[in-house]
Protein backbone atom coordinates (compact mmCIF):
# COMPACT_ATOMS: atom_id res chain seq x y z
CA UNK A 1 0.00 0.00 0.00
CA UNK A 2 1.58 3.25 -1.18
CA UNK A 3 1.24 6.73 -2.30
CA UNK A 4 1.57 7.32 -5.67
CA UNK A 5 4.11 10.37 -6.92
CA UNK A 6 2.98 12.97 -9.21
CA UNK A 7 4.97 12.75 -12.86
CA UNK A 8 6.56 15.67 -11.65
CA UNK A 9 8.70 13.93 -8.66
CA UNK A 10 9.11 11.04 -10.49
CA UNK A 11 11.34 13.19 -13.35
CA UNK A 12 12.57 14.99 -10.17
CA UNK A 13 14.01 11.80 -8.48
CA UNK A 14 14.89 10.07 -12.22
CA UNK A 15 17.35 12.93 -12.67
CA UNK A 16 19.05 12.10 -9.10
CA UNK A 17 19.27 8.93 -9.98
CA UNK A 18 21.11 9.26 -13.39
CA UNK A 19 23.50 11.70 -11.54
CA UNK A 20 23.96 9.05 -8.62
CA UNK A 21 24.38 5.82 -11.00
CA UNK A 22 28.09 6.67 -12.47
CA UNK A 23 28.82 7.38 -8.87
CA UNK A 24 28.08 3.98 -7.91
CA UNK A 25 30.33 1.06 -7.92
CA UNK A 26 27.44 -1.17 -7.57
CA UNK A 27 23.70 -1.33 -6.91
CA UNK A 28 20.00 -1.81 -8.21
CA UNK A 29 18.15 1.75 -8.99
CA UNK A 30 14.59 1.71 -8.71
CA UNK A 31 12.61 1.61 -11.94
CA UNK A 32 11.49 5.34 -12.21
CA UNK A 33 8.04 4.46 -12.85
CA UNK A 34 8.16 1.96 -9.51
CA UNK A 35 9.04 5.13 -7.56
CA UNK A 36 6.47 5.31 -4.17
CA UNK A 37 5.95 6.10 -0.70
CA UNK A 38 5.34 2.61 1.03
CA UNK A 39 2.52 3.26 3.80
CA UNK A 40 2.32 -0.91 4.60
CA UNK A 41 4.34 -3.29 3.15
CA UNK A 42 1.67 -7.32 3.03
CA UNK A 43 3.96 -9.28 1.41
CA UNK A 44 2.35 -11.91 -0.83
CA UNK A 45 -1.12 -11.36 0.18
CA UNK A 46 -4.01 -14.53 -0.77
CA UNK A 47 -6.56 -13.84 -3.56
CA UNK A 48 -9.43 -14.74 -0.61
CA UNK A 49 -7.63 -11.87 1.96
CA UNK A 50 -8.00 -9.20 -0.78
CA UNK A 51 -11.30 -8.25 -0.27
CA UNK A 52 -10.08 -7.34 3.74
CA UNK A 53 -7.46 -4.74 2.29
CA UNK A 54 -9.87 -3.32 0.65
CA UNK A 55 -12.27 -2.58 3.54
CA UNK A 56 -8.66 -1.67 5.70
CA UNK A 57 -7.98 1.04 2.88
CA UNK A 58 -12.07 2.09 2.77
CA UNK A 59 -12.19 2.37 6.39
CA UNK A 60 -9.54 5.17 6.87
CA UNK A 61 -10.88 8.79 6.90
CA UNK A 62 -8.38 11.14 5.54
CA UNK A 63 -8.62 14.17 3.93
CA UNK A 64 -6.16 15.22 0.67
CA UNK A 65 -2.85 16.43 2.21
CA UNK A 66 0.81 17.62 0.63
CA UNK A 67 3.17 15.78 0.65
CA UNK A 68 7.33 17.48 0.47
CA UNK A 69 9.77 15.26 -0.90
CA UNK A 70 13.69 16.53 -1.25
CA UNK A 71 16.98 15.87 0.70
CA UNK A 72 19.07 12.43 0.43
CA UNK A 73 19.66 10.07 2.84
CA UNK A 74 21.31 6.69 3.33
CA UNK A 75 20.40 3.63 5.21
CA UNK A 76 23.59 1.35 6.43
CA UNK A 77 23.69 -2.31 5.25
CA UNK A 78 26.20 -4.56 4.93
CA UNK A 79 26.74 -5.44 1.29
CA UNK A 80 25.86 -1.74 0.10
CA UNK A 81 23.38 1.48 1.60
CA UNK A 82 20.26 1.50 0.97
CA UNK A 83 19.89 5.29 -0.80
CA UNK A 84 16.63 7.26 -0.36
CA UNK A 85 14.92 11.07 -0.93
CA UNK A 86 13.56 12.44 1.78
CA UNK A 87 9.58 12.80 2.95
CA UNK A 88 8.75 15.36 5.56
CA UNK A 89 6.77 13.92 8.36
CA UNK A 90 3.61 15.52 8.98
CA UNK A 91 0.75 14.87 11.25
CA UNK A 92 -1.34 14.06 8.08
CA UNK A 93 0.57 11.26 6.55
CA UNK A 94 1.67 9.84 10.06
CA UNK A 95 -2.41 9.86 10.77
CA UNK A 96 -2.85 7.92 7.49
CA UNK A 97 0.09 5.82 8.33
CA UNK A 98 -1.34 4.83 12.29
CA UNK A 99 -5.05 4.09 10.40
CA UNK A 100 -3.70 2.00 8.05
CA UNK A 101 -1.44 -0.01 10.32
CA UNK A 102 -3.93 0.03 12.81
CA UNK A 103 -6.94 -1.61 10.13
CA UNK A 104 -4.83 -4.31 8.83
CA UNK A 105 -3.70 -5.15 12.28
CA UNK A 106 -7.08 -5.63 13.33
CA UNK A 107 -7.52 -8.01 10.31
CA UNK A 108 -4.88 -10.21 11.14
CA UNK A 109 -2.09 -8.92 8.91
CA UNK A 110 1.34 -8.67 10.00
CA UNK A 111 3.08 -5.54 9.46
CA UNK A 112 6.62 -4.36 10.25
CA UNK A 113 7.41 -3.73 14.33
CA UNK A 114 9.72 -0.64 13.30
CA UNK A 115 8.83 3.06 13.59
CA UNK A 116 7.51 4.35 10.35
CA UNK A 117 10.32 6.43 8.53
CA UNK A 118 8.54 8.39 5.44
CA UNK A 119 11.55 7.78 2.44
CA UNK A 120 11.70 6.98 -1.13
CA UNK A 121 13.86 4.18 -2.28
CA UNK A 122 16.41 5.01 -5.06
CA UNK A 123 18.99 2.27 -4.91
CA UNK A 124 19.40 -1.10 -2.88
CA UNK A 125 23.00 -2.46 -2.22
CA UNK A 126 24.21 0.75 -3.22
CA UNK A 127 28.84 1.11 -2.71
CA UNK A 128 29.68 4.52 -3.81
CA UNK A 129 32.84 4.78 -5.32
CA UNK A 130 36.06 5.87 -3.12
CA UNK A 131 36.29 9.59 -4.03
CA UNK A 132 32.34 10.42 -3.53
CA UNK A 133 31.06 11.46 -0.23
CA UNK A 134 27.05 10.51 0.51
CA UNK A 135 27.07 14.56 1.09
CA UNK A 136 27.38 15.39 -2.76
CA UNK A 137 23.50 14.53 -3.32
CA UNK A 138 20.30 16.11 -2.51
CA UNK A 139 16.88 15.69 -4.03
CA UNK A 140 15.81 19.45 -4.41
CA UNK A 141 12.30 19.62 -2.35
CA UNK A 142 9.20 19.58 -4.52
CA UNK A 143 5.97 18.76 -3.16
CA UNK A 144 2.66 17.10 -4.76
CA UNK A 145 -0.72 16.79 -3.41
CA UNK A 146 -2.04 13.32 -2.16
CA UNK A 147 -5.39 12.59 -3.06
CA UNK A 148 -5.04 8.54 -3.28
CA UNK A 149 -3.68 5.74 -1.58
CA UNK A 150 -2.95 2.40 -3.66
CA UNK A 151 -2.71 -0.86 -3.69
CA UNK A 152 0.11 -1.99 -5.52
CA UNK A 153 0.75 -5.64 -6.92
CA UNK A 154 4.77 -6.73 -7.77
CA UNK A 155 5.06 -9.10 -10.62
CA UNK A 156 8.33 -9.67 -12.55
CA UNK A 157 7.55 -10.41 -16.19
CA UNK A 158 10.49 -10.91 -18.02
CA UNK A 159 12.18 -11.04 -15.03
CA UNK A 160 11.94 -7.17 -14.75
CA UNK A 161 10.03 -6.02 -11.53
CA UNK A 162 6.75 -3.78 -12.12
CA UNK A 163 4.09 -2.46 -9.42
CA UNK A 164 1.07 -2.51 -10.72
CA UNK A 165 -2.28 -1.13 -9.18
CA UNK A 166 -5.04 -3.11 -7.93
CA UNK A 167 -6.87 -0.75 -6.19
CA UNK A 168 -7.41 3.07 -5.33
CA UNK A 169 -8.88 4.62 -2.06
CA UNK A 170 -9.68 8.47 -2.94
CA UNK A 171 -8.58 10.48 -0.01
CA UNK A 172 -12.21 13.19 0.70
CA UNK A 173 -12.38 16.41 2.12
CA UNK A 174 -14.08 16.29 5.35
CA UNK A 175 -17.97 17.17 5.13
CA UNK A 176 -19.47 19.68 7.10
CA UNK A 177 -22.01 19.38 9.31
Amino acid sequence: MAVSLSPEIRDTLKEVMQRLRPCCESGRFVQAENLHLTLAFLGEVPTEKLGEVREAMDSVSAEPFLLHVGGFGYFRREGGDIFWAGVERSEHLTGLYRQLYTQLQSRGFHLEKRAFRPHLTLARQAVLKKEYDHGAFVAPTKKMRVEKITLYQSERPGGILKYTPVYEKILREEEIK
